[in-house]
């Protein structure tokens, strides 16, 4: 619908059109301004739907005065409520009658109801039918809209006029801005450039204070350069004073101590000159005082003769021991005298290896029987005032069958063992001859060198106290008189210091033989006598070398018998210098000997089947030897550890039975035999990271071992190669271990100060060789890594382990 008062459209409708429509602003304040003008009363005004676009316009208000439309928007709720308030559904036009005081009549008041209520009724119909009255509508907006056409011009005068002042208002503010922003590029333009000058100003400044700085600067520098060069040419030319004062005094202490030590060396050569003259003039007096006690002697004389024979044994021959073994040789030697008659002793033996190894045990035996056989003879002679017996005592009897035995027992020995080099090429059995003779010479009974009177004389040095004087002028003369007896006339190859071993001997029988009263308790100064003799006995085999004792003590054994005071001195002597390797072989015969007698008395028992069957793989695995062992172990425990974590485990295990055979074999946790077995167990503990731990211990035993190693290399004067094996060690293993590792870091100070104290061209070597450390450990561990004896035995190499035993490198070669 179009609104009368703006000529518009509006989308007001009546209020009783329906509760979504509301009167049109428009049409609320021109309707107002009308009913105050009483130009349409009670005038109702809507719009149609489609006017939206409605522009704001001037309107004459109530006075007079023209408002626009925002006051109209001010004032237009107001008008409309009271537009409300004023519609209560009857026309303003019609009166309202008087209403009558109401009457006590009820009739009469029920007839007033009914005509109010009537009125109201028609009144209101009325109205909406007034209100509802589409023409009347339509007449009253025609009405409105030619009575609003000047106002609407007017209004739309005013808003030009209003535009063109707000325009020129906008022009005007537009003119200032533009001039304030003129003015503002202005001053920043002013601005701009006074910053731009005070900086060139400024920059200039700088420039000149930095130059100045500089030339001050290259000034100083260029004096402190010729200060310095100055300097330094000062510094060369008494550095050069001082190492050519230096160079004359080394020079002058050179010659100073070249000249000391010719001096010294001369006087040594002297003193050694003078000391051989003195000497040779005591061993001239001493020869010729025995030249002449030779002559005053009255010598004795046994001639030991006979065979030896080696053979094949009867069928059937077992071995004696805790073991019966079949029997595949047997020796047999036989002796007499021209006092006894002969005397046979025979053994027989599993392999030739063993008989070799007996062959001192036959010939002991033998020349024992023999010796005492003539001993008797004697006793025998002696009780018909005859004999050797009349001129010597017991213990020189005793002393001088000792010599026999030993004379015999080493002659015997030899034969036997040449015999065995042929034996199994022939047939039939084999026979060399036995012969040695044994002299002793007696002195008068008063004459003062005689045997009993040093002795005696000995003895009585010894009741005084005086032990220094009995070792020097009595025993160490008798001592070195002995050795020479036993050595004289004899071929065959026998142990260092027997004689001294049987003058000793002879000194305690002597002792224990002409005991006061025969007490069987020993007195003081035999206990003096027995410390004595071990002391003197120490000194001579201290130097002996390994193995080269127990020979010996097998002689003491068979000459001296095992209860003897010697004898028992010599035993424990005699184990403490056997070597690593007669130790192991020991052990490993012990171990074998026991397994087989333990399989021996499980047959005795009857077991069962399994039982035997286990009995018999312990001592088939007994009889292996360890190298062989640990070897098969390796190859099956490198082979597991291909596989998964189940194989894995068994390879540790192997490998962890191998190193423990080994250790034991060795004698020694640290050996570098240990090494190829480490590090396989190394390698396998190091793919699995549960077993890092392990790992970790196992890298430091060989960094152990591999530091004895080098040491090995120091002591013999290889110090290139001990540190080529120490850098090695530590480059190898530091990545396990950690770099703080106290032996990481205590092998590493090493090498430095080692590599230090090397030429430029040795580091330079060394350097080269450490860059190689995988491969200089792997070396080291391949050189002691044990192989099958039937490896050995093929290439004729010795065992590694036993060089290492001896001493020295051995089995190590220089790295450089």
């Amino acid at each position: 619908m179009t609104c009368t008062t703006s000529q518009r459209l509006c989308s007001s409708v009546p209020v009783g059109l329906g509760a979504a429509h509301r009167p049109c602003i428009h049409c609320s304040m021109h309707c107002r301004t009308l009913r105050s003008r009483h130009l349409v009363p009670n005038a109702k005004h809507w719009s149609s739907d489609d006017s939206d676009d409605l522009q704001l316009q001037a309107v004459p208000s109530e006075s007079g005065e023209m408002q626009t439309m925002e006051s109209y928007a001010e004032e237009g709720p107001r008008v409309m409520l009271q537009e409300q308030q004023a519609f209560v559904g009857v026309p303003a036009a019609t009166p309202m009658l008087p209403l009558k005081p109401p009457r006590s009549n009820t009739l009469e008041g029920f007839v007033w109801a009914l005509v109010i209520l009537g009125a109201v009724r028609l009144g209101r119909k009325e109205s909406e039918d007034t209100f509802l009255d589409y023409d009347a509508i339509r007449e009253n907006r025609q009405l409105r809209l030619e009575g609003d056409k000047e106002m609407y011009a007017r209004r739309l005068q005013l808003e030009r006029v209003e535009a063109e002042q707000k325009a020129a208002e906008a022009n005007k503010r537009m003119v200032v801005a533009r001039r304030r922003t003129q003015e503002a590029a202005q001053r920043q333009k002013e601005k701009d450039a006074r910053y731009k000058r005070e900086a060139e100003q400024e920059a200039a400044r700088l420039s000149a204070i930095q130059d100045a700085k500089q030339r001050e600067f290259e000034e100083r520098e260029a004096k402190a350069t010729a200060e310095l060069k100055h300097r330094l040419e000062i510094e060369q030319r008494t550095i050069a004073e001082q190492q050519q004062r230096q160079r004359a005094e080394l020079e002058r202490q050179r010659r100073e101590a070249e000249q000391k030590r010719q001096a010294i060396a001369l006087e040594k050569q002297q003193a050694a000159e003078a000391k051989e003259r003195e000497l040779a003039a005591q061993h001239a007096q001493r020869e010729a005082e025995r030249q002449a006690l030779r002559r005053l002697q009255k010598n004795f004389g046994v001639r030991m003769e006979g065979s030896a024979a080696v053979d094949k044994p009867p069928k059937g021959a077992k071995t004696s021991g805790r073991v019966p073994r079949e029997a595949t040789v047997s020796v047999s030697i036989t002796l007499a005298t021209a006092l006894t008659g002969e005397s046979t002793t025979s053994m027989v033996f599993r392999d030739a290896a063993e008989a070799e190894t007996g062959a001192i045990k036959v010939a002991g035996s033998s020349a024992a029987a023999a010796a005492e056989q003539y001993q008797s003879a004697v006793r025998l002679q002696n009780m018909t005032g005859q004999g050797a017996l009349q001129h010597m005592g017991e213990p020189e009897l005793q002393h001088w069958m000792q010599l026999t035995c030993c004379r015999t027992l080493a002659t015997s020995a030899q034969a036997v063992r040449q015999l065995l080099q042929g034996h199994g090429q022939r047939p039939t059995g084999q026979k060399a001859p036995v012969q040695v003779r044994t002299e002793y010479g007696v002195l008068p009974v008063d004459h003062p060198k005689r045997t009993e009177a040093q002795l005696d004389s000995a003895v009585a040095m010894l009741e005084g106290g005086n032990t220094s004087s009995c070792a020097d002028s009595v025993l160490k003369p008798m001592m070195e008189q002995t050795e020479q007896a036993f050595q004289q006339g004899l071929s065959a190859p026998a142990p260092q210091h027997i004689g001294t071993t049987l003058a000793l001997a002879h000194f305690l029988d002597h002792m224990y033989h002409h005991r006061p009263a025969k007490r069987v308790e020993a007195s003081p100064w035999y206990e003096a006598a027995n410390s004595l003799v071990q002391d003197l006995l120490s000194q001579t085999v201290k130097d002996a070398p390994k193995d080269s004792l127990m020979p010996l003590s097998q002689y003491m054994h068979h000459a001296l018998g095992s209860h003897h005071a010697v004898t028992v001195m010599l035993q424990p002597l005699a184990d403490a210098n056997l070597s690593s390797a007669t130790k192991r072989r020991q052990q490993e015969e012990q171990k074998l000997l026991e397994a087989e007698l333990a399989a021996q008395l499980l047959e005795e028992e009857w077991p069962d089947e399994d039982e035997v069957r286990a009995a018999r793989m312990a001592v088939r695995e007994e009889a292996t030897p360890v190298p062989e062992r640990a070897w098969a172990l390796r190859n099956v425990a490198s082979t597991l550890a291909l596989g998964g974590l189940g194989e894995r485990a068994r390879a540790r295990s192997l490998l962890e039975k191998a190193v423990t055979l080994k250790e034991l074999w060795l004698d020694d946790d640290q050996h570098p035999g240990l090494l190829v077995e480490l590090d396989a167990l190394g390698s396998v503990l190091e793919a699995s990271t549960e077993w890092q731990q392990d790992a970790v211990a196992i890298r430091a035993r060989m960094l152990r071992i591999l530091s004895l190693v080098a040491s090995r290399y120091l002591s013999a004067g290889e110090t290139p190669s001990g540190v080529i094996v120490l850098e090695s060690a530590v480059r190898q293993y530091e990545d396990v271990l950690g770099i703080r590792h106290p032996g990481i870091s205590t092998l590493s100070k090493k090498a430095e100060k080692l590599l230090s104290n090397l030429e430029p061209e040795q580091r330079e070597e060394v350097a080269a060789k450490c860059r190689q450390a995988a491969e200089v450990v792997k070396d080291i561990v391949d050189t002691f890594a044990e192989q099958p004896d039937v490896y050995k035995q093929a290439t004729g190499k010795r065992k590694a382990v036993d060089l290492w035993a001896e001493g020295g490198l051995g089995v190590l070669l220089p790295l450089t």
